[in-house]
């Protein structure tokens, strides 16, 4: 969280999130939103940019501390929650009109059960006839040892290096560099999931979602 919005650029970030979602903003005439997952809140000014009344939900606390402090210093009074995605419909029952669920938000659930868990929470969260968007990074390349880099940045003296490696066939090795003056080095490391298309879908039908659309990018490019 320390290094997150250097590693992401923030705020420079939110006026490509607000033109990348308008048109599904539009489309699907969202007016309440819930932030899945809103890290340090990027995505929450970008809705709030289209007048979307948004909910930042995550279940890490050092984040929505750090999007707190991101909404207090723009003079912003955004709700936060602090729980997991299955609880969402307890706290929100059939409320949102969308559920954006940006920056692999979901590849840490280890079982298919977690994930339909966590998705009817989500589901039950939305008015009938909302609408989901998820983004997930492709893992298959990083599992089968074709791509090892996600992203690399360089803010001011320091140095973001996001990478992958697999661990089996179902687990990947996920770390953060972060590379700063003199000898000052951050590692953060995780393990992810391996989601692939045809599992996450299983999941979202399962969870009560209809007839789930599979792009290559939230600008709904076609799947390789």
């Amino acid at each position: 969280a320390r290094h997150y919005n250097a590693m992401t650029g923030f705020p420079a970030r939110i006026d490509n999130l607000a033109k990348t979602i308008e048109p599904l903003v539009k489309e699907w005439i969202v007016h309440r939103a819930l932030d899945a997952g809103c890290g340090g809140g990027a995505l929450m000014f970008a809705l709030d940019r289209l007048d979307v009344e948004v909910v930042g939900l995550d279940l890490n606390e050092a984040m929505l501390r750090l999007a707190l402090d991101n909404a207090r210093q723009a003079g912003k009074t955004f709700r936060f929650c602090g729980a997991p995605f299955r609880s969402a419909a307890a706290i929100f029952p059939s409320y949102f009109d969308a559920v954006f669920v940006l920056g692999n938000a979901l590849i840490g659930h280890e079982t298919d059960r977690e994930m339909t868990e966590s998705l009817r929470g989500l589901y039950d969260a939305l008015r009938p006839g909302g609408h989901i968007l998820i983004q997930n990074l492709n893992l298959t390349p990083f599992a089968l040892g074709l791509k090892t880099i996600i992203n690399r940045r360089v803010d001011g003296d320091t140095r973001y290096l996001r990478y992958a490696v697999p661990i089996d066939t179902h687990h990947l090795f996920f770390s953060v560099i972060a590379d700063g003056p003199g000898d000052a080095i951050d590692i953060s490391t995780h393990t992810w999931t391996v989601w692939d298309r045809e599992r996450l879908y299983r999941c979202l039908v399962d969870a009560g979602f209809h007839d789930p659309e599979v792009y290559g990018g939230i600008n709904r490019v076609p799947y390789d």
